[in-house]
């Protein structure tokens, strides 16, 4: 059975597309864990007692304007957990390569198609594929997940939870706590298998951007950090970490420059 963790600032009419959605493709007994949240919590504290309150050893943590695609999820997710123990966390969409700059699941354009997995609705008309090989794998390991549908075990709470010391907001729960999962030697994967239509666009605000720091800060020892299906010898590690590093940063400039104008 699956303890599925919502923060919402929704009323009850206004959840009740999502709890539709959820009830119909789930697949299996469920339990829903609603934290109501008009900005009284971050993020990470709010789905942290979701998990104090929730009865089951499998546990989803999901925006509430999300839509499900497929049928039957909470059935494959459960199954490929009992197949493989190791797996600790699955999401939708990710990266193999985890850089020291601050910018989340940010990639440079020069290696972003290398490192980037899943697959994504916006809106229902705006669709993004991140793996764009021709015959991507339907699951893959990676090394973070965006936080919009987030899967995991009791298991891993023995040894993981979202930062609520450090992440006092609304953002980079879904980075650390990956970060945390797949330093902790479970897997960390992405299932092309799960297809959700979200009806956001991102919130890339100053708190974003902090938060991001924030995390930097918390793993640089560690950082940077791939697959080891990526088979990325230190020094190549490095030379994309630079990469990445020269990219943001010009971008950065270039924003700064056009504001200056």
């Amino acid at each position: 059975m699956i303890s599925v963790i919502v923060s919402t600032r929704k009323n009850s009419n206004e959840l009740q597309p999502f709890i539709t959605s959820l009830d119909k493709s789930i697949g299996i007994a469920y339990e829903i864990i609603l934290i109501e949240n008009e900005k009284k919590y971050s993020l990470s504290k709010a789905y942290n007692m979701g998990v104090e309150r929730a009865r089951y050893d499998y546990l989803c943590f999901v925006h509430d304007d999300v839509f499900f695609k497929i049928d039957n999820w909470g059935k494959r997710l459960i199954s490929f957990m009992e197949q493989d123990s190791t797996i600790g966390l699955v999401g939708v969409a990710g990266t193999k390569f985890k850089s020291t700059y601050p910018s989340a699941l940010g990639q440079s354009l020069k290696i972003r198609h290398l490192f980037m997995r899943g697959h994504i609705y916006h809106w229902e008309t705006e669709y993004t594929d991140f793996d764009r090989s021709k015959q991507p794998k339907e699951i893959e390991d990676v090394v973070c997940v965006d936080g919009v549908f987030l899967f995991t075990k009791r298991e891993v709470f023995q040894h993981c939870r979202f930062d609520d010391e450090l992440l006092t907001h609304f953002h980079g729960y879904d980075i650390d706590f990956s970060l945390q999962v797949f330093f902790q030697s479970f897997r960390v994967i992405v299932d092309r298998g799960i297809l959700l239509d979200h009806h956001s666009s991102g919130d890339y605000s100053k708190q974003n951007t902090i938060a991001n720091r924030k995390i930097g800060r918390k793993w640089i020892s560690k950082l940077p950090v791939a697959t080891s299906d990526a088979h990325l010898s230190r020094y190549k590690l490095h030379y994309l970490d630079l990469l990445n590093w020269l990219y943001f940063l010009s971008m950065a400039l270039k924003r700064k420059l056009h504001i200056i104008r």
